[in-house]
């Protein structure tokens, strides 16, 4: 690592977050950045798009990285030799299906400074209630690009059915289309909200697989109108393997960062000062 005498802060950069931030709100790098050094990780945070506020609503400015920034920016924290003690690079929403080839050829030279960092990739496309809220070529760049070069994929069940070029009908399809994202780069997927939403009982359910497993963990929730969930449990996964990237801590870091996701909720839907 270079010297940077000019930094306040000196202590070595443990994660990095590349994807959708806010002015105000707690979705994105927002969410998974707060979490992550609440913990005492530092964590460097790369914006695709920069909002004010969520686009739900009525007004909201800002608007898509351009691809020179983006690009610039991540060539820049190579430049200063700065990632080579990164423990963890977590990628989310893309605002442009270019984003996906920019950060693809990043990660590539990313592993020539540091082999054993964690490559999560979240691939934020839509969800049961809404459908594809990216535009297609977005969604396909998450499969062309970045998930050949992930270690761990987390995407929700609709998520899975496109990139899997269909919705699963029921549990047994959607393990069967995950356990096709592993390969010797993935060493496990994790399925969030992966019950039927026809089926509506109270229970989320998340599946997790690894080479050696298949589990599915289920915990009672209520449904609410915050938006952030997928985030803020990817947050809490990666602070729960943060001490033990490997999947013998998997099961249980999905279980409690599945309890905190519902607690959250639950506290936000308990106060609604802001509605």
């Amino acid at each position: 690592m270079t010297r940077l005498p000019h930094e306040m802060d000196r202590r070595p950069v443990e994660a990095v977050v590349i994807g959708s931030q806010l002015a105000y709100g707690s979705v994105g790098n927002n969410a998974i950045g707060r979490l992550l050094s609440e913990a005492g990780h530092r964590c460097v945070m790369v914006p695709t798009t920069l909002l004010s506020n969520l686009p739900h609503y009525e007004g909201v400015s800002g608007g898509s990285i351009p691809d020179e920034w983006l690009s610039g920016i991540l060539d820049d924290l190579l430049r200063l030799e700065v990632l080579d003690p990164v423990r963890v690079i977590a990628i989310g929403y893309l605002s442009s299906p270019g984003q996906a080839a920019i950060i693809a050829r990043w990660l590539v030279r990313f592993r020539e400074v540091n082999e054993n960092a964690l490559i999560l990739v979240d691939p934020i496309m839509g969800d049961d209630d809404v459908g594809l809220y990216v535009a297609p070529e977005v969604a396909a760049s998450f499969a062309e690009h970045l998930l050949p070069l992930a270690n761990a994929i987390t995407p929700n069940r609709f998520e899975l059915g496109v990139i899997a070029g269909k919705v699963p009908e029921d549990l047994d399809e959607v393990c069967s289309q995950a356990e096709k994202l592993l390969s010797a780069t993935t060493e496990w997927v994790v399925v969030t909200s992966a019950q039927d939403p026809r089926e509506d009982n109270g229970i989320v359910l998340n599946v997790v697989l690894t080479d050696e497993a298949t589990e599915v963990r289920g915990t009672e929730f209520e449904p609410s109108t915050a938006k952030g969930a997928g985030d803020l449990f990817v947050g809490h996964l990666l602070c729960g393997l943060f001490d033990d990237l490997e999947p013998l801590g998997l099961m249980a870091a999905v279980e409690a960062s599945g309890a905190a996701v519902v607690a959250a909720l639950s506290s936000a839907t308990a106060h609604p000062e802001l509605d």
